[in-house]
């Protein structure tokens, strides 16, 4: 249809315009209009905030790349719901002018005004329902009641029916048993406002960090801003594991004991009510009172800005699931914060029934995102595994097999085949080999390749067959035991392996690992995270990978369509002569550093290195951090400068500290370090030298700020193992891109490594970076402010 005017306008009403676009230079008014919690934003803050805001409203996917120490994740959450609050105002007109401007067969007139009129009556009476309850729980919030426990049965006794898996009806339209059915629809579904005000059908933003302490830090800025204070704070809530928000002893005790899929477990028989029990902190959906209980639950969590801790307090305050709690919070809230797995694993979001449908995402710490996306979607099996899987269902079909009927029947002996072809390639398989999805499948043998694998996994999650087979297992070898051995893990280990050949035959492989004392073990590669970020980018309106220093980009391009794809790059606030890099192509000596695999094993390259650090460290004050590409460089470096008594000499000046391989340990390190640098010995009168490795934890997640690091030396060029099998495949999965790709893995981790120092305006350090190659042009363009 042609544009009119007035349909141009509309369209044109739609944009929403960038906050304080009018105000020119003044920054104080600019930085007012993001409602950022200073008087002033730096020019970067406010350059970082327009462009996620035009990101977010223009639905484009983008890199931002934010030096630490220049207010990131300030500017994010401003920007971000800057525009939330803008969208929602325009939220009922947007509805209106879309179909003005894109229908083909527009209403009249007086129904699409009818439509307007009863769609903004419906949100207004959601909304201020809504805010009347959290109205009353920030009231009452010093007065948390807490729920009446509820009656626990104490029976004890289990019979053998409680491990027979239900009728399963394997229609289109009654795909689920009865019992997950009755589950979903209590759990999940009951728990929801009327549509046409849901907030969970209405665009969120979602903030996803990698470790919980990044999250409980997240939700203490959103604290600062003034969307996170005043008479109606922005409706934020925090998900969680069960292991960091269960309130249960016992489900927390098992955890502790046995792993995260054993808590699971438990947890779900609490949930049914199973073994004669049932957890005292969910409510049953049938109760009204239990429903009431759990809605009171939510009007407290959104009624402030609260981390974490905070919801799992109130959950114990209440005598309420924070686990559940919070899931049921989720859909009413405005800002969700998240850790990777939950945002980027398909079956959590389901699980969660996260809809990202218009919503806003963003990503932090962004830079590993394509490595996560293939762990997160790697999955292995053993031998050991395997064997214990197989016992299960043969003691299972033992005790059962007259009972099932249809397709429990059917799926249980396909189940059984599929494992005894997998227990045959192990004994067949005399060297490790990697398989296509459709070649592992024919190796099988057999009709298994004739099996429908989507079929079999969706049985497998959809009957919960893997807890009743364990759980079975368990009652059966409690009989002659002390305790249980929660023996369903390994077929929780078959479930996630099966769901993993469910994905796109061409970008998977299955690597058998032939191991003669720990038998043979199958794992199965993705090798396009496009497969597994796509459904991310197809549902969000917007994508926001964020980081301090997200160098180099390119792969990141590959992710998604190029025309949604934008970067934006902002300066330090570190003025540039607290800055020092320089790239040591000679050693003192004159020798050439160029630190291949084969230089480490050469004592002239050592000795030379040894020299070159003992200059640095009469020069550098206080604190020193060099970072060696792996562990085994690090040890070829110390076992010569050992037998030189190089490392003797280096010690004199300060003290030398070491990596250490377990993690556990690096904290009394870190400990050690900033104590000696704190306080100089006579011994080490110049402070102390760390020596860390990339990629390990050092190099990851951990602040060297101000005298810890007032010089980082990075060794050489971490490049990836080329020879690992894993790398290998996905490097010929990337075929003429895969040069770039191999490159572009060794520069982030170096910019991560050298991103650890200066972490503020008045920080100061310098970069040396010992070998030759960082000269070229192909490196050099890699590096941060390139």
């Amino acid at each position: 249809m042609e544009l009119t005017e007035s349909t141009a306008s509309a369209r044109e009403a739609l944009v929403l315009p960038v906050p304080g676009h009018d105000a020119g230079e003044n920054d104080a008014v600019r930085s007012r209009a993001f409602q950022f919690p200073y008087e002033t934003a730096y020019r970067i803050q406010l350059d970082l905030m327009t462009a996620v805001f035009q990101a977010v409203e223009h639905g484009q996917v983008g890199v931002f790349e934010s030096p630490t120490g220049t207010g990131k994740t300030l500017s994010l959450l401003c920007s971000a719901l800057s525009w939330l609050r803008m969208h929602r105002q325009r939220h009922i007109w947007g509805q209106r002018a879309a179909s003005t401007v894109d229908s083909q067969d527009a209403e009249p007139e007086w129904v699409l005004a009818h439509e307007e009129a009863k769609q903004r009556e419906a949100i207004e009476a959601y909304e201020t329902e809504l805010r009347e309850r959290l109205q009353r729980a920030r009231s009452t919030r010093t007065h948390v009641p807490a729920t009446q426990k509820r009656a626990r049965r104490e029976k004890d006794t289990l019979s053998d029916d409680e491990f027979l898996v239900n009728d399963y009806h394997d229609a289109q339209d009654s795909f689920l048993s009865a019992e997950v059915r009755a589950m979903m629809h209590t759990y999940e579904s009951q728990w929801s406002a009327p549509n046409i005000g849901d907030d969970e059908t209405r665009p969120k933003i979602f903030y996803a960090s990698r470790t919980h302490s990044q999250l409980v830090q997240l939700v203490h800025e959103v604290k600062r801003t003034p969307y996170g204070q005043g008479d109606e704070p922005v409706r934020c809530v925090s998900l969680g594991s069960r292991k960091q928000m269960c309130i249960h002893h016992d489900v927390r005790r098992i955890g502790a004991l046995f792993g995260t899929e054993a808590m699971n477990e438990r947890c779900l028989e609490l949930m049914e009510g199973k073994k004669g029990k049932r957890c005292p902190y969910l409510p049953a959906q049938s109760d009204p009172v239990g429903r009431a209980e759990m809605d009171t639950y939510r009007d407290h969590a959104l009624s402030h800005v609260q981390d974490m801790e905070d919801l799992v307090q109130l959950g114990k305050d209440m005598h309420m699931c924070p686990y559940f709690g919070t899931r049921h919070s989720a859909r009413h809230a405005e800002l969700v914060t998240l850790p990777y797995n939950l945002l980027l694993l398909r079956d959590a979001r389901e699980a969660l029934h996260l809809t990202l449908d218009g919503s806003v995402v963003i990503i932090d710490e962004a830079h590993n995102l394509i490595d996560t996306l293939l762990a997160t979607y790697a999955a292995e099996l053993t031998q050991a595994q395997i064997e214990q899987a197989v016992q299960q269902v043969e003691m299972y079909l033992r005790r059962f097999s007259m009972r099932l009927r249809g397709t429990n029947e059917e799926q249980v002996r396909i189940l059984q085949v599929l494992l005894r072809a997998l227990q045959g390639l192990c004994v067949e398989l005399t060297e490790s080999q990697t398989f296509s999805l459709p070649d592992f499948m024919s190796r099988l043998g057999g009709s298994v390749d004739q099996i429908n694998l989507v079929r079999l996994e969706r049985w497998l999650k959809d009957t919960r067959i893997a807890r009743k087979m364990g759980g079975y297992a368990d009652k059966v070898w409690l009989e002659t035991h002390a305790a249980p051995a929660h023996r369903a893990v390994a077929m929780h280990a078959l479930e996630a392996f099966l769901l993993a050949l469910c994905n796109r035959a061409k970008n998977g492989r299955v690597l058998v690992t032939v191991d003669k004392m720990q038998g043979v073990r199958f794992k199965y590669l993705l090798l396009d995270p496009r497969d597994a970020f796509e459904p991310i980018v197809s549902s969000a309106r917007a994508i926001i990978l964020a980081g301090g220093t997200m160098e180099p980009m390119s792969d990141f391009e590959q992710l998604v369509p190029r025309d949604r794809f934008t970067t934006f790059s902002c300066g330090h606030i570190v003025p540039s002569s607290h800055v020092m890099g320089a790239v040591v192509p000679l050693g003192p000596k004159g020798q050439t550093l160029e630190f291949t695999h084969a230089s480490w094993q050469q004592p002239a390259m050592l000795d030379e290195l040894a020299v070159a650090l003992g200059n640095y460290t009469n020069i550098v004050p206080h604190g020193m951090v060099v970072f060696f590409p792996s562990y085994a460089t690090l040890d070829a470096a110390l076992a010569r400068w050992q037998h030189t008594h190089a490392l003797e000499r280096l010690s004199r000046r300060k003290k030398v500290l070491t990596e250490p391989k377990d993690a556990k340990d690096v904290d009394a390190v870190l400990q050690q370090y900033a104590a000696t640098i704190a306080d100089p010995s006579p011994s080490s009168p110049k402070g102390a030298m760390l020596l860390a490795v990339v990629g390990a934890k050092l190099s990851e997640g951990i602040n060297f700020q101000d005298d810890l690091a007032r010089c980082v030396v990075m060794i050489g060029l971490p490049f990836p193992h080329a020879k690992s099998r894993e790398l290998a495949e996905r490097l010929a999965f990337a075929g003429e891109d895969g040069r770039d790709m191999y490159v572009n893995m060794c520069m982030r981790a170096v910019n991560q490594s050298m991103g650890r120092a200066i972490r503020h305006r008045a920080d100061y350090a310098a970069f040396l970076l010992l070998d030759r190659r960082y000269a070229r042009e192909q490196i050099q363009s890699r590096l941060p402010g390139a």
